[in-house]
Protein backbone atom coordinates (compact mmCIF):
# COMPACT_ATOMS: atom_id res chain seq x y z
CA UNK A 1 0.00 0.00 0.00
CA UNK A 2 1.15 3.57 -0.58
CA UNK A 3 2.14 5.22 2.70
CA UNK A 4 -1.01 7.40 2.87
CA UNK A 5 -3.27 4.36 2.61
CA UNK A 6 -1.13 2.27 4.93
CA UNK A 7 -1.58 4.96 7.57
CA UNK A 8 -5.31 4.20 7.59
CA UNK A 9 -4.74 0.65 8.78
CA UNK A 10 -6.54 0.20 12.11
CA UNK A 11 -7.28 3.89 12.02
CA UNK A 12 -10.28 6.09 12.76
CA UNK A 13 -11.90 8.26 10.11
CA UNK A 14 -14.12 11.24 10.92
CA UNK A 15 -16.93 10.77 8.40
CA UNK A 16 -18.02 13.68 6.23
CA UNK A 17 -21.17 15.43 7.37
CA UNK A 18 -22.77 17.98 5.06
CA UNK A 19 -23.67 21.13 6.95
CA UNK A 20 -20.89 20.64 9.50
CA UNK A 21 -17.81 19.09 7.92
CA UNK A 22 -15.69 22.13 7.09
CA UNK A 23 -12.07 22.70 8.09
CA UNK A 24 -12.60 23.96 11.66
CA UNK A 25 -15.09 21.15 12.34
CA UNK A 26 -12.59 18.55 11.11
CA UNK A 27 -9.81 20.04 13.23
CA UNK A 28 -11.94 19.86 16.38
CA UNK A 29 -13.92 16.65 15.93
CA UNK A 30 -11.29 14.71 13.98
CA UNK A 31 -8.35 15.66 16.18
CA UNK A 32 -5.73 12.89 16.30
CA UNK A 33 -7.72 10.61 13.99
CA UNK A 34 -6.09 8.95 11.00
CA UNK A 35 -8.27 10.92 8.57
CA UNK A 36 -10.89 13.67 8.77
CA UNK A 37 -13.26 14.09 5.82
CA UNK A 38 -14.49 17.50 4.73
CA UNK A 39 -17.86 17.77 3.01
CA UNK A 40 -19.76 16.29 1.45
CA UNK A 41 -19.89 19.29 -0.90
CA UNK A 42 -22.28 19.59 -3.83
CA UNK A 43 -21.35 21.33 -7.07
CA UNK A 44 -24.39 22.25 -9.15
CA UNK A 45 -25.48 25.23 -11.28
CA UNK A 46 -29.00 25.23 -9.79
CA UNK A 47 -30.33 27.81 -7.38
CA UNK A 48 -32.51 25.54 -5.23
CA UNK A 49 -30.31 22.66 -4.15
CA UNK A 50 -31.94 21.26 -0.96
CA UNK A 51 -28.75 21.19 1.05
CA UNK A 52 -26.91 23.44 3.55
CA UNK A 53 -25.95 26.48 1.50
CA UNK A 54 -22.40 26.70 2.82
CA UNK A 55 -21.72 23.28 1.30
CA UNK A 56 -23.07 24.05 -2.19
CA UNK A 57 -20.95 25.59 -4.94
CA UNK A 58 -21.79 26.66 -8.44
CA UNK A 59 -19.25 25.38 -10.98
CA UNK A 60 -16.45 27.94 -10.49
CA UNK A 61 -13.02 26.50 -9.84
CA UNK A 62 -11.54 29.76 -8.62
CA UNK A 63 -14.19 30.03 -5.88
CA UNK A 64 -13.92 26.55 -4.46
CA UNK A 65 -10.14 26.39 -4.85
CA UNK A 66 -9.85 29.40 -2.57
CA UNK A 67 -12.32 27.88 -0.10
CA UNK A 68 -10.60 24.51 -0.12
CA UNK A 69 -7.13 25.97 0.47
CA UNK A 70 -8.44 27.78 3.55
CA UNK A 71 -10.38 24.85 4.96
CA UNK A 72 -7.86 22.09 4.25
CA UNK A 73 -5.27 24.16 6.08
CA UNK A 74 -7.67 24.74 8.97
CA UNK A 75 -8.50 21.04 9.18
CA UNK A 76 -4.85 20.08 9.52
CA UNK A 77 -4.68 21.81 12.88
CA UNK A 78 -6.22 18.69 14.41
CA UNK A 79 -3.34 16.49 13.33
CA UNK A 80 -5.30 14.21 10.99
CA UNK A 81 -4.88 13.76 7.28
CA UNK A 82 -7.60 15.62 5.38
CA UNK A 83 -9.94 14.28 2.71
CA UNK A 84 -12.52 16.14 0.63
CA UNK A 85 -15.81 14.60 -0.50
CA UNK A 86 -18.06 15.78 -3.33
CA UNK A 87 -21.30 14.86 -5.07
CA UNK A 88 -22.33 16.25 -8.45
CA UNK A 89 -24.67 15.41 -11.28
CA UNK A 90 -22.07 16.05 -13.98
CA UNK A 91 -18.85 14.06 -14.05
CA UNK A 92 -16.89 17.09 -15.30
CA UNK A 93 -17.85 19.01 -12.15
CA UNK A 94 -16.64 16.16 -9.95
CA UNK A 95 -13.31 15.95 -11.75
CA UNK A 96 -12.73 19.70 -11.55
CA UNK A 97 -13.65 19.91 -7.86
CA UNK A 98 -11.52 16.95 -6.81
CA UNK A 99 -8.54 18.20 -8.83
CA UNK A 100 -8.94 21.53 -7.02
CA UNK A 101 -9.06 19.68 -3.69
CA UNK A 102 -5.76 17.98 -4.50
CA UNK A 103 -4.23 21.32 -5.48
CA UNK A 104 -5.50 22.75 -2.18
CA UNK A 105 -3.49 20.12 -0.31
CA UNK A 106 -6.05 17.38 0.42
CA UNK A 107 -4.51 14.00 1.19
CA UNK A 108 -7.54 12.08 -0.13
CA UNK A 109 -10.47 12.85 -2.39
CA UNK A 110 -13.84 11.12 -2.31
CA UNK A 111 -16.97 10.69 -4.36
CA UNK A 112 -20.17 10.30 -2.37
CA UNK A 113 -22.03 7.44 -4.05
CA UNK A 114 -24.23 7.15 -0.99
CA UNK A 115 -26.73 9.99 -1.29
CA UNK A 116 -30.46 9.35 -1.52
CA UNK A 117 -31.21 12.90 -2.71
CA UNK A 118 -33.58 12.93 -5.68
CA UNK A 119 -31.30 15.16 -7.75
CA UNK A 120 -28.80 12.29 -7.84
CA UNK A 121 -30.84 9.10 -7.81
CA UNK A 122 -33.09 10.25 -10.67
CA UNK A 123 -30.03 10.32 -12.96
CA UNK A 124 -28.65 6.99 -11.67
CA UNK A 125 -26.14 8.59 -9.31
CA UNK A 126 -25.94 8.68 -5.52
CA UNK A 127 -26.79 5.26 -4.12
CA UNK A 128 -28.23 4.23 -7.50
CA UNK A 129 -24.74 4.33 -9.00
CA UNK A 130 -23.91 1.13 -7.11
CA UNK A 131 -26.79 -0.91 -8.56
CA UNK A 132 -25.79 -3.76 -10.84
CA UNK A 133 -27.66 -2.28 -13.80
CA UNK A 134 -25.47 0.84 -13.50
CA UNK A 135 -22.19 -1.07 -13.53
CA UNK A 136 -20.88 0.58 -16.70
CA UNK A 137 -21.64 4.04 -15.34
CA UNK A 138 -19.91 3.25 -12.05
CA UNK A 139 -16.81 2.04 -13.85
CA UNK A 140 -16.81 5.16 -16.04
CA UNK A 141 -16.91 7.49 -13.04
CA UNK A 142 -14.31 5.48 -11.14
CA UNK A 143 -11.79 5.40 -13.97
CA UNK A 144 -12.31 9.08 -14.78
CA UNK A 145 -11.71 10.13 -11.17
CA UNK A 146 -8.65 7.90 -10.91
CA UNK A 147 -7.25 9.63 -14.00
CA UNK A 148 -7.93 13.14 -12.71
CA UNK A 149 -5.96 13.07 -9.44
CA UNK A 150 -2.82 11.53 -7.98
CA UNK A 151 -3.86 11.38 -4.31
CA UNK A 152 -5.74 8.28 -3.08
CA UNK A 153 -9.39 8.09 -4.13
CA UNK A 154 -12.23 7.02 -1.84
CA UNK A 155 -15.70 5.97 -2.95
CA UNK A 156 -18.26 6.24 -0.19
CA UNK A 157 -21.14 3.82 -0.65
CA UNK A 158 -24.01 2.42 1.37
CA UNK A 159 -25.35 -1.07 1.93
CA UNK A 160 -28.19 -1.51 -0.55
CA UNK A 161 -28.93 -4.99 -1.90
CA UNK A 162 -25.93 -7.09 -0.77
CA UNK A 163 -25.34 -8.57 -4.22
CA UNK A 164 -25.33 -5.07 -5.75
CA UNK A 165 -22.92 -3.76 -3.13
CA UNK A 166 -20.52 -6.67 -3.56
CA UNK A 167 -20.57 -6.13 -7.30
CA UNK A 168 -19.93 -2.40 -6.88
CA UNK A 169 -16.92 -3.00 -4.63
CA UNK A 170 -15.49 -5.47 -7.14
CA UNK A 171 -15.91 -2.92 -9.96
CA UNK A 172 -14.21 -0.21 -7.93
CA UNK A 173 -11.33 -2.48 -7.01
CA UNK A 174 -10.86 -3.52 -10.64
CA UNK A 175 -10.83 0.14 -11.68
CA UNK A 176 -7.98 0.79 -9.26
CA UNK A 177 -9.90 2.67 -6.58
CA UNK A 178 -7.80 2.04 -3.46
CA UNK A 179 -10.28 2.89 -0.70
CA UNK A 180 -13.97 2.08 -0.27
CA UNK A 181 -15.91 3.60 2.63
CA UNK A 182 -19.15 1.80 3.37
CA UNK A 183 -21.90 2.93 5.71
CA UNK A 184 -23.36 -0.31 7.05
CA UNK A 185 -26.02 1.58 9.06
CA UNK A 186 -25.99 -0.90 11.94
CA UNK A 187 -22.94 -2.77 13.17
CA UNK A 188 -23.98 -4.21 16.54
CA UNK A 189 -23.41 -7.90 17.19
CA UNK A 190 -25.70 -10.03 15.05
CA UNK A 191 -26.60 -7.14 12.73
CA UNK A 192 -26.95 -7.50 8.98
CA UNK A 193 -24.26 -4.88 8.52
CA UNK A 194 -21.69 -6.75 10.57
CA UNK A 195 -22.44 -10.04 8.81
CA UNK A 196 -22.12 -8.34 5.44
CA UNK A 197 -18.80 -6.77 6.40
CA UNK A 198 -17.32 -10.24 6.68
CA UNK A 199 -18.24 -10.81 3.02
CA UNK A 200 -16.57 -7.55 1.98
CA UNK A 201 -13.30 -8.22 3.76
CA UNK A 202 -10.37 -8.44 1.35
CA UNK A 203 -12.29 -7.36 -1.76
CA UNK A 204 -10.53 -3.98 -1.97
CA UNK A 205 -7.17 -2.63 -0.86
CA UNK A 206 -8.55 -0.59 2.03
CA UNK A 207 -12.04 -0.84 3.48
CA UNK A 208 -13.39 1.82 5.83
CA UNK A 209 -16.55 0.69 7.61
CA UNK A 210 -18.95 2.66 9.77
CA UNK A 211 -22.49 2.73 11.05
CA UNK A 212 -23.24 3.45 14.67
CA UNK A 213 -19.67 3.41 16.00
CA UNK A 214 -19.75 5.05 19.43
CA UNK A 215 -16.87 3.54 21.37
CA UNK A 216 -13.72 1.44 21.23
CA UNK A 217 -15.59 -1.86 21.43
CA UNK A 218 -17.71 -0.91 18.40
CA UNK A 219 -14.57 -0.03 16.45
CA UNK A 220 -12.76 -3.23 17.39
CA UNK A 221 -15.76 -5.28 16.34
CA UNK A 222 -15.55 -3.80 12.82
CA UNK A 223 -11.81 -4.37 12.58
CA UNK A 224 -12.23 -7.96 13.74
CA UNK A 225 -14.90 -8.47 11.05
CA UNK A 226 -12.51 -7.40 8.30
CA UNK A 227 -12.48 -3.60 8.05
CA UNK A 228 -9.11 -1.90 7.66
CA UNK A 229 -10.34 1.30 9.34
CA UNK A 230 -13.48 2.52 11.08
CA UNK A 231 -15.59 5.62 10.47
CA UNK A 232 -17.19 7.69 13.20
CA UNK A 233 -19.94 10.14 12.31
CA UNK A 234 -22.75 11.43 14.48
CA UNK A 235 -21.18 10.22 17.74
CA UNK A 236 -18.22 12.53 17.15
CA UNK A 237 -20.56 15.52 17.03
CA UNK A 238 -21.48 14.93 20.66
CA UNK A 239 -17.94 14.15 21.79
CA UNK A 240 -15.20 16.05 19.91
CA UNK A 241 -12.51 13.91 21.51
CA UNK A 242 -14.06 10.59 20.51
CA UNK A 243 -12.14 9.95 17.28
CA UNK A 244 -8.82 10.64 18.93
CA UNK A 245 -9.55 8.52 21.99
CA UNK A 246 -10.68 5.54 19.91
CA UNK A 247 -7.65 5.95 17.66
CA UNK A 248 -5.31 5.96 20.65
CA UNK A 249 -6.91 2.82 22.08
CA UNK A 250 -6.73 0.92 18.77
CA UNK A 251 -3.14 1.83 18.09
CA UNK A 252 -2.15 1.10 21.71
CA UNK A 253 -3.49 -2.43 21.36
CA UNK A 254 -1.32 -2.91 18.29
CA UNK A 255 1.82 -2.05 20.25
CA UNK A 256 1.07 -4.28 23.23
Amino acid sequence: MPTAIQDLEKGVVLAELGGYGDGPYCAKHGANAALAMMGTYIVDPGDDVPYPKDFVFKPDRSVYLSYLKEHVAAGRAGGARIGVSVATVQLSHTLEFLAAAEEAGADYVSLCAHSTMEMFVKVRLGEELCRRDNAELLEKWARAIMGAVTVPVIFKIGLTAPVDTLNAVDILAAAGVPVVHINLRQTHRGSEGLRFLEQLAGRCRCLIAGGGVRNVDDARRLLDAGANAVAVGSAAMKDPGLCGSIQQALRHRETE
